[in-house]
């Protein structure tokens, strides 16, 4: 009925106008819209030639961002395969030098027993230029190939030396010119130990990169392909195409920012020679070098090219031929186009009676004829207004559908019909004359710019959904189509609106009884599955991972048989009201079943051992929550349950997969009791497991005083000891020494480190009492290391004064270090506190400075006694210019605030003499002595020389 509406108008709006009615269509479609015949026939022409110009353009491109995308997986593929056989070939290398390092004859380290070994070894493996062993003390001990002199004339078997560590016994040297092997060669090393573990020095091996098998092995598998492998600090180790004497040399400092800020990429940058180049690079595991492959982009697009211009010569003897024959037939055809046009503007100046000669070609004729036809049938026309006039009107009135006509510019009402009386309860008189905004027809006016705006663009605004305000205040809800009309020259809008309220109320109950428990109110199966979906989707499609907690209530039926279904009922409904507050807005809670509860944790970390840890974090709430007891008809009732966790998002599967997953891990907790909770990959599994294993001993450890203490001496230039640093040591029974670097994050996460610390210090206390009646150990300073997390609890200040007064340690002779992390947050806390302890005569030294970040603003306020050198820059203050200029800055910054200053890390007699030269002259580390348990440093000061120095290898 609309529409008919719509072409009432319309006829309406033209009747009277007779010629023009008549003519304009025609006129239009002869004379193209006021375009030029003769214009229009190129154009029509022209069209179809720029198309199919463009789609040879457009086919071009697609074809080069194919080839460009060939290239790129090729790269990638060679690459790949390239990292692999340089990976097998570096452990082939690593088990040879192990099985060395394991024969008696090597480990003799005797020129006698070895020399032969090594030599047979380099002739079994022409890829190793030389075979040899360096002792603890650096010199060379055998060698394959002999030399004056056995010591050590390369740097990098120097290096080797130094990098020796004693929980890695595999060592990637850098690369040198050979001194006797002709060209570049790579070092690698392994530790030697004897029969009781001990390190005795190391088996050396020199690769010989003109042997490189892995690069040589690639040959010219794509034309112009090169592949090489580059150092972590962007120097070329080797390389299958470029010239021998780039190897040594940086890769340009482009395509090292590329490559070094990434683990693996692939990226179109420029080689050495300035040519546009794709490069394809990974990171090689355990070696940290980057495998780089690398194709000019002069090959891939040469062929594309040579097609272009072959298309291009095509489109032009196209076009030439088909601008021929169309200005042909153009002639042929505008003259009488253009009679026609001159002849019907003519006779409609005139207002004559209208009659178009036909003559010239067939189509010419046919359309002489047809206007012809056309003002025939205006009387009809005419006639067809009066009847569609009725139509209307009574179609208008009768409609049970709430109808209006409004103009377009206000909203102001011109008519409206019963329906609109019996909808919106108000009358004619009511309405007729005021405006949509006048009686607050709309209950949000923004609505109605909703029903505007598609009706300027397209004339039409379908199934519009809206909310509506009676006369009597009611809502009620509608189903709005409207229309454009013009009424007497001015823009119109006929609008039907249906009312939709009982069906929307009835629509919403459906929804909540297809998709809602009905004792909870949380999403059902159905609902999950959905939702589940999505969430799939969503963070495959960000490379996120998400997770599945599927809860069972252990033993549910006997309490449910034994409360009454009523009172169990109670008790979901609480279980489901604590879950609720435990989840965030953005997660999903569901019932499955009768005491199955599921939730989605969405947006996880893309690291997937990060995202356990955050899944087992809602666990440790849900266990909390649920941990608590129930008041359920006048009892108090304690539960339990068990949960299995699984991951989500690695890649796209539908809901089911998980949901079985995570019910599986459901059922394998069941199995270990009640409680539990178990994650479905063994894997990771395994890696919870363990951490919390570790944290399970880390904590007993704590509480049962298994925790050593260890403590490494401060000297001074003159060899003086006036304090020592208190160190942490874990010996597990079960798994042996534990690195602090293994427990101590562990600790921090945990919240351990707070008892740890405080143990710490209770010890160091309980050792300065014994010391005060030890003549020569009463003057010693101890050094004990304070936590960030540590330092900012509510009673820091309070848990000191209390170990202090019970253990009746002197103050004066405790110095807390702490790091540069504590003044990131809350630095007046920091502040009070440490006057507050500055005021009882303990001392503060600033650990690890220039690692983290310093306000000197801040550091003037600080109450602190001793800045102390981070370790990373005096490992080469030697040979690194930004290190020396670092330390020399801190001595500097100290001298000027009246500070003590003091070089961690110190392993060589050089290293001491330089900090000597930039007046710091207290120092610590294994060049004076390593961290030792109390009864050996009480040793060590009693029988110990004027300076007593530590072996330079290791770590302090």
């Amino acid at each position: 009925m609309p529409i008919q509406a719509t072409q009432l108008t319309e006829l309406k709006s033209r009747k009277g106008q007779r010629n023009e009615f008549q003519m304009k269509p025609i006129e239009r479609l002869l004379s193209g819209s006021g375009i030029p015949i003769r214009a229009a026939l190129h154009g029509l022409v022209a069209l179809p030639l720029l198309a199919f110009a463009l789609a040879l353009a457009v086919d071009t491109y697609l074809q080069y961002r194919s080839s460009m995308a060939a290239a790129y997986h090729t790269a990638a593929t060679l690459r790949e395969m390239s990292g692999k056989q340089t990976e097998e070939f570096l452990d082939q290398i690593k088990q040879s030098l192990e099985h060395l390092a394991d024969r008696d004859m090597i480990k003799s380290l005797d020129p006698a027993n070895c020399d032969p070994l090594l030599s047979e070894v380099r002739f079994l493996q022409p890829f190793i230029g030389n075979a040899y062993t360096i002792n603890a003390d650096g010199n060379i001990v055998c060698s394959a190939l002999q030399f004056p002199g056995r010591a050590v004339h390369s740097s990098v078997a120097q290096q080797l030396i130094q990098s020796v560590d004693q929980s890695r016994d595999f060592v990637i040297g850098s690369i040198e010119r050979g001194q006797i092997v002709d060209g570049w060669v790579l070092a690698l090393a392994y530790m030697i130990r004897d029969n009781s573990g001990k390190y005795t020095g190391i088996v050396g091996a020199g690769v010989d990169l003109k042997n490189f098998r892995p690069l040589n092995a690639q040959n010219e598998t794509i034309p112009g392909a090169t592949v090489g492998i580059i150092d972590s600090s962007g120097v070329i180790l080797a390389s299958s195409g470029a010239p021998e004497q780039r190897i040594g040399t940086m890769i340009s400092p482009g395509n090292a920012a590329e490559v070094l800020s990434k683990n693996q990429g692939t990226y179109i940058g420029k080689d050495y020679t300035g040519s546009g180049t794709i490069f394809s690079f990974a990171k090689i595991a355990e070696s940290g070098w980057y495998m780089i492959v690398s194709i000019p982009e002069t090959v891939v697009v040469a062929p594309l090219i040579r097609l272009a211009w072959y298309r291009f010569f095509i489109a032009l003897a196209v076009m030439a031929v088909m601008i021929s024959i169309t200005a042909k037939v153009a002639r042929r055809i505008a003259k009488p186009v253009e009679e026609i046009s001159e002849t019907i503007s003519k006779i409609r100046s005139e207002n004559a009676d209208i009659s178009v000669r036909s003559y010239g070609p067939k189509e010419i004729r046919e359309i002489a004829d047809e206007l012809n036809m056309m003002l025939d049938s205006q009387k009809q026309a005419e006639l067809s207004i009066r009847q569609s006039e009725e139509r209307f009107r009574t179609a208008f009135q009768s409609s049970p559908d709430a109808m209006a006509i409004t103009t377009m510019a206000q909203g102001k009402f011109l008519e409206i019909n019963s329906g609109y009386t019996s909808v919106f309860g108000r009358d004619v008189d009511d309405v007729i004359g005021k405006t949509v905004n006048d009686i607050s027809v709309w209950r949000y006016p923004a609505d109605r710019q909703k029903l505007i705006q598609p009706l300027q663009e397209f004339g039409v605004c379908q199934n519009l959904e809206a909310d509506f305000v009676t006369k009597d205040g009611r809502i009620i809800s509608g189903l709005v189509t409207a229309h454009l009309i013009t009424l007497d020259g001015e823009i119109c809008v006929l609008s039907v609106i249906r009312d939709t309220t009982a069906q929307k109320v009835a629509e919403e109950r459906i929804h909540q009884l297809s998709f809602s428990d009905a004792l909870t109110g949380l999403p059902n199966r159905r609902l999950l599955v959905d939702r589940l979906n999505q969430a799939i989707v969503a963070n495959n499609r960000h490379r996120r991972h998400g997770a599945l907690l599927f809860m069972d209530i252990d033993d549910f039926k006997s309490l449910n048989d034994s409360l009454g279904h009523d009172q169990g009922d109670q008790l979901l409904v609480k279980v489901a009201e604590r879950l609720q507050s435990i989840v965030q807005e953005d997660d999903t809670l569901a019932r499955l079943s009768a005491d199955e509860f599921t939730i989605i944790l969405e947006e996880l970390s893309t690291d997937p051992q990060d995202a356990a840890e955050q899944a087992e974090t809602v666990y440790e709430k849900i266990f909390s929550a649920l941990g608590q007891p129930f008041e359920i008809g006048g009892q108090s009732l304690q539960i339990t349950c068990c949960v299995g966790i699984t991951l989500f998002g690695k890649q796209h599967e539908e809901a089911i997969e998980p949901l079985k997953r995570a019910e599986l891990a459901m059922y394998q907790a069941k199995s270990a009791g009640r409680n539990v909770m178990r994650f479905f990959d063994p894997q990771m599994q395994a890696i919870v497991s363990a951490r919390t294993a570790m944290e399970q001993d880390l904590r007993k450890a704590i509480h049962d005083a298994q925790i050593q203490v260890h403590y490494q001496p401060q000297t001074t230039s003159t060899g003086e000891i006036s304090a020592v640093e208190a160190l942490v040591r874990w010996n597990d029974p079960r798994r042996g020494m534990i690195s602090p670097i293994e427990f101590i994050p562990l600790a921090e996460n945990s919240g351990l480190i707070v008892p740890l610390g405080k143990y710490v210090f209770d010890v160091v206390c309980d050792q300065l009492v014994r010391w005060s009646s030890q003549l020569c150990f009463s003057k010693l300073t101890i050094a004990v290391n304070v936590s960030a997390r540590q330092f900012h609890e509510d009673d820091f200040v309070q848990q000191i004064q209390h170990s202090l007064k019970c253990s009746g340690a002197d103050p004066k002779h405790i110095v807390l270090e702490i790091t540069e992390s504590l003044l990131v947050q809350n630095i007046d806390d920091v502040i009070a506190k440490m006057n507050a302890l500055k005021g009882m005569g303990i001392g503060f030294s600033l650990d690890d400075f220039g690692t983290g970040y310093s306000s000197l603003s801040y550091l003037k306020q600080l109450p602190l006694d001793e800045l102390k050198i981070d370790k990373s820059f005096i490992r080469d203050i030697l040979i690194d210019p930004d290190d020396a200029a670092i330390a020399k800055m801190v001595v500097a910054l100290a001298t000027s605030m009246g500070l003590s200053v003091i070089a961690e890390g110190v392993e060589t007699e050089s290293q001491q003499e330089f900090l000597a030269g930039i007046d710091c002259h207290r120092y610590q580390g294994y060049l004076f002595g390593r961290p030792m348990p109390i009864h050996e440093l009480e040793c060590f000061l009693t029988n110990r020389p004027a300076i007593k120095k530590a072996s330079p290898i290791g770590l302090t």
